[in-house]
């Protein structure tokens, strides 16, 4: 899922409450329920209702989406984050609000997430802890024109807002902050953005989104943010973090005058990969996991075709000791997550927004 930044054909989408993807499919509709998710390495089961294929080559998608029975006022799926059995995303809903849900691979069972007199909810990265999990994500309550972000936990069953301290939009005041992801277990970091929006309602009018956006950082053993920025730099997210004992690894994207990249660097800033798709308007790297120790990583993304400017290509790009390797690309289609070389996330079919999963 992209994200806000100066190029007319960005599409903003930080909180990413709907999808505007403008590719055709090779399926489509609502899978209702699905269950436990099967195994995926058969290419014969792309004939199958409920999975597509772009290109002979490519990797076959499973779509998966909120069961009907269980979520009736659901008109589109969003997955957003993938650590071990957990996959998290946000429903749609016939009402034009949003509500968060978290799936759980090994039980088949869905849970929605709703922040406290939230009106909208999104939840992205999960991280897996020792006694359950911990969410991420963002919340708006009804009529307010500020966005705010949380940290929840499964066992005490709490939510932790997390929002940016005003001082850090001077001379205006941050009035949205977004958690994209986390990792850690008793003391965590988390990823995400904050800025300060003009107006409108944030989580679901892309058009209110500034032309620039702050990555941060927040220590729960510190309750501090940390901002992330770029030399040169216009705009900046932060959506992936991946931990190898005191190793931090960050993934997202940032604008600057020549355009917009991905990059994926170490917190100690030392390390650094910027990566963009050859002949593309936009690259965003969107999820981060580990591949064998520092420095040795895959990455999700997202690049818009130079020629159809609204066209969104998700890819996984393997780093190996901090050199890019070569990228499979998945398909029209936003590439949200990574676990391994498992993959998640969103595309259209059937006027839907739908929820998929693979491996490659």
């Amino acid at each position: 899922m992209s994200f806000s930044f100066t190029s007319v054909f960005a599409r903003a989408s930080i909180a990413a409450l709907s999808v505007a993807l403008l590719a055709g499919c090779a399926a489509g509709g609502r899978s209702g329920s699905l269950g436990a998710v099967p195994a995926m390495s058969t290419p014969a089961m792309a004939t199958q209702a409920n999975f597509l294929r772009f290109g002979s080559d490519g990797p076959v998608l499973q779509t998966l989406d909120v069961p009907l029975s269980q979520f009736p006022k659901a008109v589109g799926t969003l997955l957003t984050g993938i650590r071990g059995n957990l996959i998290t995303g946000f429903i749609d809903r016939a009402d034009g609000s949003n509500l968060g849900v978290v799936y759980d691979r090994k039980t088949g069972v869905w849970t929605p997430i709703k922040y406290p007199g939230a009106s909208n909810t999104s939840v992205y990265g999960p991280a897996v802890t020792a006694t359950g999990y911990r969410l991420v994500g963002s919340y708006e309550k009804r009529g307010q024109t500020s966005a705010g972000g949380f940290v929840y936990d499964s066992v005490t069953k709490k939510y932790l807002t997390v929002d940016a301290p005003t001082k850090l939009c001077s001379p205006k005041s941050c009035n949205y902050t977004i958690a994209h992801s986390n990792y850690g277990d008793t003391a965590y970091k988390v990823v995400g953005n904050y800025d300060s929006i003009k107006s409108g309602s944030l989580l679901t009018n892309s058009k209110a989104y500034p032309v620039s956006g702050h990555a941060f950082i927040y220590d729960s053993s510190t309750a501090k943010f940390s901002t992330l920025e770029f030399p040169g730099s216009i705009s900046s997210t932060a959506y992936g973090i991946w931990m190898d004992g005191n190793a931090v690894a960050i993934a997202g994207g940032y604008t600057d005058k020549t355009g917009t990249h991905a990059y994926v660097r170490d917190l100690a800033g030392t390390k650094m990969l910027v990566y963009t798709w050859p002949k593309s308007i936009l690259t965003h790297f969107e999820g981060i996991t580990g591949a064998g120790g520092p420095g040795n990583y895959n990455v999700i993304g997202d690049y818009f075709d130079i020629k159809n400017k609204t066209l969104e290509y998700g890819f996984l790009l393997p780093i190996r000791n901090w050199t890019a390797g070569t990228a499979t690309v998945i398909g029209p289609v936003s590439a949200n997550s990574v676990y391994g070389s498992t993959v998640i996330g969103v595309y259209m079919g059937a006027g839907l927004a739908n929820g998929y999963i693979t491996k490659i």
